[in-house]
């Protein structure tokens, strides 16, 4: 099996097998018809955990400065946004993203809003969103 070049510049070998070759087409159609990444807006990728206190929102964000990250909540919706510029220089290859990303999510009613907090460490931002006082979990006792 054929390894994918990860050059796009490479100086091609004629093929003989017929594999070969529908890789070739393949990787020439992918080359063609994509949209250049430095166009195109992304999505960070996002993990959302639950303990007993909060919810806790993990964004990927490597190569951001903090200022460049904005964090809204109205209406319990909690929207994190920013923009990755396309650095100076003429790259013969690229995959990293760039341009502007949204991620909007719905949040429980029971969310203290006012209480929210961010940190941004490493590349990655974690948002804390409170649960309200009277939402959290705790024992009955039955008397």
């Amino acid at each position: 099996m054929s390894m994918r070049s990860l050059s796009p510049w490479s100086a091609r070998r004629p093929s003989n097998d017929i594999f070969s070759q529908f890789e070739e087409f393949f990787n020439d159609v992918d080359r063609g018809f994509k949209p250049a990444r430095a166009t195109m807006d992304f999505s960070p990728s996002v993990d959302i955990e639950e303990n007993e206190n909060a919810y806790i929102v993990t964004t990927d964000l490597p190569g951001f400065k903090k200022e460049d990250i904005k964090i809204e909540m109205a209406d319990n919706v909690l929207t994190i946004s920013g923009e990755r510029l396309k650095e100076a220089g003429d790259k013969k290859y690229s995959e990293r993203s760039y341009g502007k990303f949204q991620r909007t999510f719905s949040l429980p009613v029971h969310v203290a809003g006012d209480k929210i907090e961010a940190s941004y460490k490493d590349g990655v931002l974690a948002v804390t969103l409170p649960k309200a006082e009277g939402t959290k979990s705790r024992s009955i006792k039955v008397q």
